[in-house]
């Protein structure tokens, strides 16, 4: 009679000491290929982040130092010949000082917001505000800032009040509206509707720009990243980010519709309660 416990010995076929050990060696040959990619990986993307970081303060720079020149320019001709230009001129020159004093700190709040999104201490203060009114107070300032562009602005619903923190909410419009502008550079419409129905408010701004390559809408909310087809059209690539930051802030959802030369749809929408949906 078979003692079972050799029975089990045999069916069980126990590895030898020589397969063990080439079991040992291909785990190890895998695992130090498996960090080699994970180096080569880290490597890369802190070279992709190094770019981007360096393209960014060459941006800024940049962006500073338009609208520095502009300021510098026009004080100087208001300071040297004051005496001898027109009201209608001196008018000009101060409403030229004024944009580019604008333009530098919206570019210093952007930079400080996203600092501040980057390290999670950004808080919202929710207030209420009129969406209606707000809006056609921000497309009449942007309006002033081209000639080339008309904003048609429409808004839909019986009411347009809502709980948002103001400070983002404009910053969030005057960036999508800045940027219809701004990758219009043919000039044309733009359209903007606000939607408020159903607790929500949509937001919609349709350009009829250069468009946005398909290649690069995946990294369309990527800090510092840009088109290819932006050409010498200024910008820092933190617009977007920004922007979607701030939408996911109000618990909202943003998407964009657009075709490389076919112009750009922007869809924004918002609860008209943030405050009701952060306490769910």
């Amino acid at each position: 009679m078979l003692d079972k416990s050799d029975n089990n010995q045999e069916n069980n076929h126990p590895i030898s000491i020589e397969n063990l050990q080439e079991k040992i060696n291909q785990l190890e040959a895998k695992n130090k290929q498996m960090i080699q990619q994970h180096d080569q990986q880290m490597k890369q993307l802190e070279k992709e982040l190094n770019n981007l970081k360096s393209r960014f303060i060459t941006t800024v720079s940049h962006e500073f130092r338009t609208p520095l020149t502009t300021i510098s320019f026009s004080a100087g001709l208001l300071e040297n010949y004051s005496n001898k230009i027109s009201e209608e001129k001196k008018q000009t020159h101060f409403q030229r000082i004024k944009q580019g004093i604008e333009q530098m700190t919206s570019l210093l709040e952007d930079t400080l917001i996203i600092g501040k999104l980057d390290a999670r201490n950004l808080e919202i203060y929710l207030t209420s505000v009129n969406l209606e009114k707000l809006c056609r107070i921000l497309v009449e300032e942007m309006q002033k800032r081209t000639n080339k562009h008309e904003i048609i602005f429409s808004c839909q619903g019986s009411s347009s009040e809502g709980k948002f923190d103001e400070m983002l909410l404009k910053k969030t419009t005057i960036n999508l509206l800045s940027n219809a502008i701004k990758y219009s550079p043919g000039g044309g419409e733009i359209k903007f509707d606000l939607i408020c129905e159903n607790q929500q408010a949509i937001f919609k701004i349709q350009d009829q720009g250069i468009g946005i390559p398909k290649s690069d809408q995946d990294r369309l909310f990527t800090n510092y990243y840009r088109g290819k087809n932006i050409g010498n059209i200024s910008g820092t690539g933190l617009g977007l980010s920004l922007v979607k930051h701030i939408v996911d802030l109000h618990h909202g959802k943003i998407t964009i519709e657009s075709e490389e030369n076919q112009g750009t749809k922007v869809i924004v929408i918002l609860p008209l309660n943030a405050d009701e949906r952060s306490q769910e």
